[in-house]
């Protein structure tokens, strides 16, 4: 009888397996984490530019929209090399941030030329930017949304109260922290069933 393995993990193995339950993921979620951790980094920078150097920041959120699309792709890439996601999945990202691309440079091309117009075109980008990365998120990759709000909020800081810009720098270090933290108990919840047992046993 002392042989015999409960089927029930408890402890840590038991709390991971919960967490698993409550954020449903991919086996490539790890990529995941890491490239919206990035698209995270990316985005403070942005903050960081913006606070020091308004004029030249409207062409950085600009240069952001075909780097946030390739790395988009290349996450669905890695998705349908593990068997996660389909290569429809690819090329719909691909139209995606494609049809994102033509609405900021449709936008530019309306307003026509001049520093202010240049600046308020580049809040429209980022804008556009946010819901690129908050559908993409809704699509494939439910982290990219918290990258789409995340560039929401910097939007609305920015055009209504630029002196609280740094929370945007906390809630995006925070955010990161979060994510990287939920890896580490989806890893933990990824025990082999063979060690779950043994850790079971009476």
């Amino acid at each position: 009888m002392g042989n015999v393995s409960s089927s029930k993990p408890t402890g840590t193995a038991a709390h991971a397996g919960g967490i698993r339950s409550w954020f449903p993921m991919a086996r490539s979620w790890k990529i995941g984490v890491i490239v919206a951790s990035v698209m995270v980094l990316l985005a403070v920078i942005g903050v960081g530019l913006t606070t020091t150097n308004k004029q030249s920041a409207p062409n950085y959120w600009l240069s952001l929209v075909p780097i946030y699309g390739l790395l988009c792709v290349g996450v669905a890439w890695m998705r349908s090399r593990t068997g996660d996601g389909s290569k429809n999945q690819i090329v719909r990202q691909v139209i995606h941030w494609c049809a994102i691309a033509c609405a900021i440079f449709i936008d530019f091309y309306i307003r026509g030329t001049g520093e202010e117009t240049s600046v308020t075109a580049g809040y429209s980008a980022l804008l556009l930017l946010a819901l690129g990365c908050f559908l993409a998120g809704v699509h494939m990759e439910w982290t990219f949304s918290l990258v789409g709000l995340l560039l929401l909020a910097t939007l609305i800081l920015v055009v209504k109260a630029e002196q609280y810009l740094w929370l945007v720098v906390v809630v995006g270090l925070l955010i990161i922290v979060v994510m990287f933290a939920l890896m580490r108990l989806m890893n933990k919840a990824n025990v082999p069933h063979g060690e779950l047992s043994h850790h079971a046993r009476d």
